[in-house]
């Protein structure tokens, strides 16, 4: 009997387990688009993002080449804030992308003076400041609508 009960168990266990990955997998397919055309739906954020990077560049060429980026049939892509480069960088839509692990370009000022930005590093998470005369990647982002 006890044999019974702990088939049962871990036969149940091992269903609740299954249930979850395929929810989760349905709700990861649901969060994140590909779209196909070299961008990147997060239905999460509400976010579209350019699926591969560019750079390194200045801070000046990064505002402009996402500014000028047409992408996806879209042409108002923008640099992205601090905080949503934060929250790319926790989303399980990056791992649809090429994403180096390195520091990325946001549109949040730093608070040293206009001359410093903020970057998001991708290989930690962590938020840094930096001269705006200095080279990191970029990632253009813009309103999925």
């Amino acid at each position: 009997m006890r044999s019974f009960f702990r088939t049962t168990t871990v036969t149940l266990a091992l269903m609740l387990c299954l249930t979850g990955l395929v929810l989760s997998g349905t709700a990861f397919a649901k969060q994140c688009v590909d779209n196909g055309d070299g961008t990147v739906t997060d239905n999460g954020t509400g976010l579209m993002w350019e699926k591969a990077p560019a750079g390194p560049m200045k801070w000046d060429a990064a505002t402009s080449y996402c500014s000028n980026l047409i992408r996806g049939g879209h042409s108002d892509w923008r640099l992205p804030s601090r905080d949503e480069l934060m929250e790319l960088y926790h989303s399980p839509c990056k791992n649809m992308m090429d994403v180096p692990l390195s520091s990325y370009w946001s549109s949040t000022p730093f608070g040293l003076g206009p001359l410093f930005t903020s970057l998001v590093n991708f290989s930690d998470g962590d938020v840094s400041g930096s001269d705006k005369s200095d080279n990191y990647y970029v990632r253009a982002v813009r309103e999925a609508q």
